[in-house]
């Protein structure tokens, strides 16, 4: 059978090294993350790059291997660090962590499956604060990828973690800028799948021309609760249908538009999931249906300075989510961002961002806490100051300075300030 290597190369085009090289970068780029709310770099930027000895001799065969290794270290810089019985939010004590995601892709042109791929990714991380990161081992994804109808319609089958398909939470929408602000947490809390806790799902996306699309996912519901108590009943990640958790269902309708000379990017979404699992209701305290999360997310480019870079420029953008205060503890959402693509024309992998947040709690838990005479906030605003910059090939550095006026819910603990380094490193 032909490589895929052969199948992207034009038999008009001569045989030389040039034609070879640019045949081999349109197929492994072929193979890269596709329909994502994220983009991954390209190979070109990954610290081995696209035309080594490794990735040629996979490619031969329809293969290729990629992995990501993140870090983080994260310290409020207003209090002394407290004992570890006493933590009750990230960098209320020296925070470590790491996580490392090996990635398999096959194209399965090689079966006669064109524009199809097989992806099998892992995770594996850990963390000096469990209830941020715990421990896993997991396989984050296994899943069929296909494009049909020119590219029209896209389809992924199989265990995958929901939140990455939707909603777009990565302010850039690049996985390489570790911009996030102060990250929103209600869809987890309605059941969408997450690292490192994948589902069995369906999603399905149809795109027209203008930039509209609609897009929807079924899913087996992640289990209420924590995430270690979930690691805890699936260690591995692929258990199809753990005892309690029922069917959620995803729906959202955008409009996304990219950069191109002249023309500004735009991204607008809505969003709704809805469970079908029985939560614990915090206020009558029996298990009850009907936990949903509604979001509306937008992203507009405002300046393009370069036309060469067109995604190069000022963004701005806002977030809206809003959950059941019955079932859920963080019951709604609000962000305002303004981000620089490229602030500096000489380093086009940099990313600046400021986000502000806020995030509002249940009515109903604090009024149980109030009963059991527990100190709390109401609710929680910060502002989120973070600057990213490619230092090498594949290789990202953030530093960020948050201001949170309310980091954990009970008890009511002093405002934090806090520092975050984090790496990023694409093999």
């Amino acid at each position: 059978m032909a490589s895929p290597c052969h199948a992207s190369t034009d038999d008009a085009q001569p045989d030389t090294p040039a034609n070879r090289a640019a045949a081999r970068l349109r197929a492994i780029e072929d193979l890269n993350l596709k329909g994502a709310a994220a983009d991954n770099p390209p190979f070109t930027d990954t610290l081995f790059g696209v035309d080594t000895v490794f990735r040629r001799s996979l490619l031969e065969h329809g293969l290729l291997f990629r992995m990501s290794a993140n870090g983080a270290y994260i310290q409020n810089t207003l209090q002394p660090p407290v004992a570890a019985d006493a933590q009750n939010y990230t960098g209320q004590r020296q925070f470590f962590d790491y996580s490392l995601n090996p990635v398999l892709s096959a194209d399965l042109r090689q079966l006669g499956f064109h524009k199809a791929q097989l992806n099998i990714n892992g995770q594996i991380q850990q963390a000096t604060w469990g209830p941020a990161q715990p421990t896993a081992f997991t396989a984050e994804s296994i899943y069929l990828y296909k494009e049909f109808g020119e590219d029209r319609v896209e389809m992924k089958l199989g265990y995958l973690t929901t939140d990455f398909q939707f909603i777009g939470l990565q302010v850039g929408g690049q996985v390489a800028s570790g911009a996030q602000g102060v990250y929103a947490v209600l869809p987890y809390e309605v059941g969408i799948s997450y690292t490192p806790l994948p589902a069995p799902v369906l999603t399905l996306k149809y795109r027209w021309d203008s930039g509209l699309y609609v897009k929807g996912a079924a899913q087996r519901s992640g289990e209420p609760g924590s995430e270690e108590a979930a690691l805890h009943r699936d260690a591995v990640g692929l258990r199809f249908l753990p005892h309690g958790d029922k069917f959620l269902g995803v729906g959202e309708f955008g409009f996304k538009r990219p950069a191109r000379a002249g023309k500004l990017s735009e991204w607008l979404r809505a969003g709704y999931i809805g469970n079908t699992t029985p939560y614990i209701s915090l206020r009558t305290g029996l298990k009850e249906t009907g936990n949903y999360c509604a979001y509306f997310l937008a992203d507009r480019q405002l300046t393009q300075p370069q036309s060469s870079n067109p995604a190069r420029g000022v963004y701005v953008g806002a977030s809206a989510m809003f959950v059941p205060a019955q079932f859920d503890i963080y019951r709604q959402y609000d962000e305002g961002r303004i981000y620089y693509a490229a602030p500096f024309r000489n380093r086009p992998g940099d990313f600046a961002s400021i986000v502000a947040s806020y995030t509002a709690f249940s009515h109903d838990y604090l009024r149980t806490l109030a009963t059991s005479a527990q100190s709390y906030w109401r609710s929680s605003n910060s502002v989120t100051g973070s600057y990213t910059a490619r230092v090498a090939r594949g290789t990202y550095l953030g530093v960020g300075l948050s201001y949170v006026n309310g980091p954990s819910v009970t008890p009511k603990v002093p405002a934090a300030l806090t520092f975050t380094a984090q790496t990023s490193v694409f093999f």
